[in-house]
């Protein structure tokens, strides 16, 4: 019986440490802090795009009045389910009447926990937290 729970053990640590090639579902966004620039009175939110093609949008977050207090926890809309370890992505604070705030290259080689639901991107001027779930 004991062989039969370690052989189990085994198999689910192993299984759990393969994430490569899942898929990475970005739920919400938590924004911390940023650097507030002497800007207008503007809605900000976070934009993730991938760092190859900055074209390409993985996930929008909802708009938070910028003269509001900080953290602030915002859905992401239009998110695409992708295999995110396989790409570098962009992390970007945008202002609707400023344009882009800041941004952050998100190397995913720097993160090397088993089930990262929540992931911090900062810099000198915002602080991020990207949250989702593995399909």
């Amino acid at each position: 019986m004991k062989y039969i729970t370690l052989f189990a053990i085994i198999i689910l640590g192993i299984t759990a440490c393969q994430k490569d090639d899942q898929n990475f579902k970005l739920k919400t966004v938590t924004i911390n802090a940023y650097t507030r620039k002497d800007l207008p009175l503007q809605r900000i939110y976070v934009k993730i795009v991938d760092a190859i093609d900055t074209q390409r949008v993985i996930g929008t977050s909802a708009s938070y009045p910028s003269n509001l207090p900080l953290p602030v926890t915002l859905g992401v809309t239009s998110s695409l389910k992708q295999a995110l370890y396989k790409h570098t992505c962009l992390v970007q604070l945008w202002g609707d009447a400023a344009g882009l705030l800041s941004s952050k290259r998100m190397d995913m080689n720097n993160y090397k926990i088993v089930f990262p639901l929540e992931m911090d991107v900062e810099n000198e001027e915002m602080d991020i937290s990207l949250s989702g779930n593995w399909d």
